[in-house]
């Protein structure tokens, strides 16, 4: 894994970062070596590990419903819009805080009905992001069932200790909301990092 001096745009904190270079290897020919052309490299952001070039071509398959939570109904709406408008889900489920988030959850589970992506905002009253995304993860553990990808929303940049919630809650990224000047701009970001996790989702499937 090497460095890369040149910045690149991350969606996910919303500027130009330092990146490194993650090597995937490939293909396996005679003798040891990997085939020509087979190598996957992928450039990734410092802070948040988002992949902030991909040149994969494969196709995103839309989640059958995505789960948000955020105390603003303002913000809900926009995530909304987001996510249907450039057809990255065919369902939207909102919630207002973490504890509503958890019912709505499990209830889902329940129901045989599970999201394929939670968005959740961090900052928010009763429950806030990161101790739902540690009960959503509990719960998971205990049935056994798939890790649910998990897009924070939050209005800070990524530092050391949220990246180890990122770390313990992965599949996740994050979206510094703060950072960007107008809606158009956060729509954007929103739409290419929720493309990120459902393409990761995909591969493991």
């Amino acid at each position: 894994m090497g460095e890369e001096a040149q910045k690149k745009f991350c969606p996910s904190c919303g500027e130009n970062v330092e990146t490194y270079i993650v090597d995937r290897g490939g293909i396996v020919g005679s003798g040891g070596a990997i085939k020509p052309g087979d190598r996957k490299e992928e450039c990734c952001c410092v802070y948040c590990g988002m992949i902030v070039i991909d040149k994969s071509q494969e196709k995103i398959v839309p989640a059958k419903s995505i789960l948000i939570c955020d105390d603003s109904s303002m913000m809900r709406e926009l995530l909304k819009d987001v996510l249907v408008d450039n057809k990255l889900t065919k369902e939207v489920v909102a919630s207002k805080d973490g504890a509503d988030f958890i019912t709505l959850f499990c209830r889902q589970i329940q129901d045989k009905k599970p999201s394929s992506l939670v968005v959740l905002d961090v900052a928010m009253p009763i429950l806030n992001g990161i101790n739902a995304a540690i009960s959503m993860r509990a719960i998971e553990k205990a049935l056994k069932i798939r890790a649910t990808p998990i897009l924070f929303f939050t209005g800070n940049k990524c530092d050391e200790n949220f990246k180890k919630v990122l770390s313990y809650c992965k599949p996740a990224l994050y979206v510094n909301k703060g950072i960007s000047s107008t809606p158009d701009l956060l729509s954007s970001r929103i739409g290419q990092v929720v493309e990120q996790l459902l393409k990761e989702r995909q591969r493991e499937s």
